[in-house]
């Protein structure tokens, strides 16, 4: 997606299909939309035109996703399209966060004028009934009828396109009991003799007007809550850096940035694009990306990324991706496409939710007729009330917001949590799987050798100062491991004749003696002490890599070094199974080194020497014994268990999103946030069933209720004011529940129970 100050002009992610180069898929903000049953329209309207081979609208998310011919469509020219149906879609890059921040505060000042009305009018005709003059009530409906104007307008544009949404409900229902009211405001007699017990129902066209208001506020901030995320992620863009050209320093834009151009970092400052630093040092805080909170120290020659933060020097970066290719972009671009794709249970909803209108205009019609040809007298006066109540009662908004606004916020929660959601589906299907297959190196493990023992047969600071200035000459990554221990060289120690040995390690003279280091081949057998010897096969029986050190042929000095797990990779592999869940170990690696992690983390299915593609293939074998597998791996060498699981999880350091076969992503090597994972897909797939549940249930009990089906036994009917404000809490109430998702409490264990059930 486009970072700000990207150059890009729409908020669009654009790919062209080889076969068919004049094909072009963006995604564009939708501004105007109050249910999905506007979202159906603008997908129908849109499918049925010449050129347009896809068109789908995600509700909650407020964005469409078009594919088009070139040849036939445009920006422009899809947006009159838009427009004709009273909606609009945002194209310009400089407006992409404001449309939903002025909905927010339009609907906040129309909600507040509409309550500031409608309250008095609900309360003098209910405290002073029939004592209130109705041109005084016309005068204070009047207020709330202007704020809630939109209603009338969009239904009435599709109308003339033959199309009908949740506006159309709200329009009709209190088009009518304000048509009434404006009749019986100056004919009362009238009115009166078709029988209506009062003419007036300015209280029921003001308090569902407000109602809808509030709901629709509520709605509309939770859903700009929703894509704080997206904004945080945003605001780590700086708008300007230092560029310097032939030794002057310039502030430019970022968007004038270019591969190739030289920047400067200073102290404080966030780093504009990805580059390679090539002058200075620093320590760059890269939480943001990694999640790691402590700062890196950065050198020349080594990589810095968009977004992370200069704590300490200044330095010259050497600019190798700007503007939408920064890692940075790449994530927003993730978690904003996460956002506009669909799941399965959204897609089932949005049908649900496009045919309901239809058919509750088709019951309204059909109560009036029965209460008007088979009711008591007066019919036709109950006829029009049910009628009426059954158009403000019906809430299609409540099965469209049930998947929609919870993956949201799921999604949402899970980008502050570390984890990019690339498809839906996977954060809804995650708890269910019964299966994880863990990668070993990377994954569960730091990726890189680490000192985990040593055992020095003579030790004194002289033979540690000589391997320190021995290893610091090499490029071996074993190398740095044991620099680590030796701690740094100190230069005044002198290395001379220093040379590399094939399949061993390295020799030089170092203050006038011969030192070596390497692998055991370096000594002959026969030179090691006892102690020495069997320290070494204990270490080879654990899966350990020996590095061996020795002065002239003496040895002095052996290390263990080994993969070590990650952070809280057992507390991740311990939760897993108090959920049930089996955990393979599947590597690559020896049968040792795969044992001792395997014995570390707690994991007792465990397969060595594996190669990728026979990791496929053990995933395949687990779904035909009826398991669903998630598999977690670095994205490389699993890739074809990656393609095979049933939820794809690639762990990743903040620079390897873009992992094409991962649907989740854990950022920052954290294994840890797939327990995060875990548990925001439980309290996800939760809540969203107790939505549908609370949509389905409501609608079922409301509409038989408001048509008056109740009536022969209790007397009653629904009044429209109470069937209007039933409809806006249905829909609030489902918003509120899928709040819940910001507030998860991610937790280490506990039982595993089915979401359903909770």
């Amino acid at each position: 997606m486009p970072m700000s100050g990207s150059p890009s002009a729409a908020d669009t992610v654009r790919s062209e299909t080889p076969a068919a180069e004049r094909s072009r898929t963006e995604v564009y903000p939708v501004v105007g939309m109050h249910c999905a049953g506007c979202a159906a329209t603008i997908e129908r309207v849109l499918r049925a035109q010449p050129g347009i081979a896809q068109a789908e609208v995600n509700f909650a998310a407020q964005t469409l996703t078009v594919r088009y011919d070139t040849r036939r469509w445009n920006a422009e020219r899809l947006r009159e399209q838009v427009r004709q149906l009273g909606y609009d879609l945002v194209l310009s890059a400089e407006h992409l966060e404001s449309p939903q921040r002025e909905r927010v505060a339009q609907l906040r000042r129309r909600a507040t004028v509409a309550v500031i009305f409608a309250v008095p009018v609900i309360a003098l005709s209910m405290l002073l009934h029939g004592r209130v003059p109705a041109l005084l009530l016309l005068a204070l409906t009047l207020p709330v009828v202007w704020s809630g104007r939109e209603f009338f307008l969009t239904a009435w544009k599709q109308a003339r396109r033959r199309q009908a949404s949740m506006d159309t409900l709200v329009a009709l229902g209190t088009g009518a009991a304000l048509l009434l009211s404006l009749v019986g405001t100056f004919a009362p007699e009238f009115v009166q003799r078709l029988g209506f017990a009062t003419p007036l129902y300015y209280e029921a066209a003001a308090a569902i007007l407000a109602a809808v208001l509030v709901g629709r506020f509520i709605e509309e901030r939770a859903r700009l809550q929703g894509s704080r995320a997206i904004e945080r992620l945003l605001a780590l863009q700086p708008k300007t850096a230092r560029r310097v050209r032939e030794g002057a320093e310039e502030e430019v834009p970022v968007a004038l940035l270019r591969e190739g151009d030289t920047i400067r970092v200073r102290p404080g400052e966030r780093i504009p694009v990805d580059g390679v630093v090539i002058e200075g040092s620093s320590a760059v805080d890269e939480s943001a990306l990694t999640g790691e909170p402590i700062p890196v120290e950065k050198l020349p020659g080594m990589r810095v990324w968009a977004g992370t933060v200069n704590t300490t020097g200044s330095f010259l970066l050497r600019a190798e991706h700007v503007g939408a290719a920064t890692v940075l972009a790449q994530v927003v671009e993730l978690v904003r496409r996460a956002q506009t794709q669909k799941a399965p249970l959204q897609r089932t909803a949005d049908r649900v939710a496009a045919v309901f209108v239809p058919i509750v205009l088709l019951l309204a019609l059909v109560t009036a007729l029965g209460w008007g040809l088979l009711g008591p007298e007066p019919r036709w006066a109950y006829a029009f009330l049910t009628a009426t109540s059954v158009l403000l009662v019906a809430c299609p908004c409540a099965f469209g917001l049930a998947t929609p606004m919870a993956f949201l916020m799921g999604i949402g929660r899970a980008a502050e949590q570390g984890i990019l959601v690339r498809e839906p589906t996977a954060l809804e299907q995650l708890w269910r799987c019964s299966a994880v297959v863990l990668d070993k190196t990377g994954t569960l493990t730091e990726g890189k050798p680490t000192v985990v023992e040593q055992f020095w047969v003579h030790d004194s600071p002289e033979h540690r100062a000589a391997l320190a200035a021995l290893e610091a000459r090499s490029e071996h990554p074993l190398a740095a491991a044991v620099l680590n221990v030796l701690g740094p060289p100190e230069p005044t120690v002198p290395v001379e004749h220093f040379q590399a040995l094939p399949a061993q390690g390295v020799r030089a003279i170092v203050a006038g003696r011969t030192y070596s280091i390497g692998t055991p081949r370096i000594l002959p057998e026969a030179l090691l002490p006892q102690p020495l010897r069997e320290r070494l096969s204990e270490w080879e029986a654990a899966g350990y890599t020996l590095v061996l050190a020795a002065a002239e042929e003496e040895p002095i000095a052996a290390f263990a070094l080994a993969d070590v797990p990650r952070p809280a990779a057992s507390e991740a592999v311990e939760y897993l199974r108090s959920r049930g869940v089996e955990v393979h170990l599947l590597t690559g690696d020896h049968a040792a080194a795969a044992a001792r992690i395997a014995r570390l983390t707690g994991i007792e299915h465990v397969r060595a020497g594996m190669l990728p593609a026979e990791k496929a293939e053990y995933v395949r074998a687990l779904q035909q014994r009826g398991h669903r597998v998630a598999v977690v791996g670095d994205g490389i060498n699993d890739a074809p268990a990656l393609a095979q699981a049933d939820v794809a999880i690639a762990v990743g350091t903040g620079t390897d999103i873009a992992v094409e076969t991962a649907a989740l992503v854990l950022v920052g090597g954290n294994i840890h946030r797939l327990v995060a994972a875990w548990q925001l897909s439980e309290r996800l797939y939760r809540i969203v069933r107790q939505n549908l549940a609370w949509a389905f249930g409501y609608n079922v009990l409301a509409l038989p209720i408001a048509a008056g089906l109740a009536y022969p036994w209790t007397g009653w009917l629904l009044s429209p004011m109470l069937a209007g404000v039933a409809m806006a809490a249905s829909s609030v109430s489902v918003v509120l529940n899928s709040l819940r998702l910001r507030r998860v409490r991610f937790v280490h264990q506990g039982p595993r129970q089915s979401p359903s059930t909770a």
